[in-house]
């Protein structure tokens, strides 16, 4: 069965989006850049195993803006860049309107729309490919957490604190256990923290 596998960033107070009253997709006003880049290497080895990214709606608006743009410097090593990795994935989108999704000369994303889409995904799950991985996205990430569909969690902590944007389990319809698989200190005190769901 494929896997859902989560990655987003995290302030220690667990808010994982910008000030809602204004651009609420830009958490970079409070990212620590040292975390990111070191991060993002972390993402890169997500896609050993993934060949798919789900997204809400507002986090694609965002993505296909920029990621279109970022030509595959390649890596020391020769392997893939995370541009290369991203841009030529297959996209799902998670959305209610009717409309052409785009991104950039790559493959367009995919809708997934309707009531049913929780069952939609368990298909996904069950059908061919490799791992899916969700980018931020947190309100289409509780409705899946609600749903006990997400099989890794993994959080990027940053040292910092703030007091406006959501929270990533913010109105959850039960408590959730995990269980701790992996702590990786990063740059400048962030952390990179990997949960599953505990097996009950």
């Amino acid at each position: 069965m494929r896997k859902i596998i989560l990655f987003i960033h995290s302030t220690i107070n667990g808010v994982v989006t910008g000030d809602p009253s204004e651009d609420k997709t830009n958490w970079a006003v409070w990212r620590n850049s040292a975390g990111i880049e070191e991060g993002s290497q972390y993402l890169l080895n997500i896609f050993e195993t993934a060949d798919t990214i789900l997204l809400g709606r507002g986090t694609y608006e965002d993505l296909s803006r920029k990621w279109p743009t970022v030509r595959g410097v390649k890596r020391d090593d020769g392997g893939s860049s995370l541009g290369d990795k991203i841009n030529n994935a297959h996209k799902l989108v998670v959305t209610s309107a009717r409309d052409t999704l785009k991104w950039g000369e790559f493959e367009a994303p995919k809708q997934l729309t309707g009531s049913n889409i929780e069952e939609q995904i368990k298909d996904l799950k069950n059908g061919d490919g490799g791992d899916i991985v969700i980018f931020g996205s947190p309100t289409l990430v509780r409705s899946l957490a609600n749903a006990n569909l997400i099989d890794e969690y993994k959080i990027v902590m940053h040292p910092v604190v703030v007091n406006v944007g959501e929270h990533l389990f913010d109105n959850l319809n039960e408590q959730k256990e995990f269980q701790l698989v992996d702590v990786k200190p990063l740059k400048v005190g962030s952390l990179l923290v990997t949960y599953r769901p505990a097996k009950a």
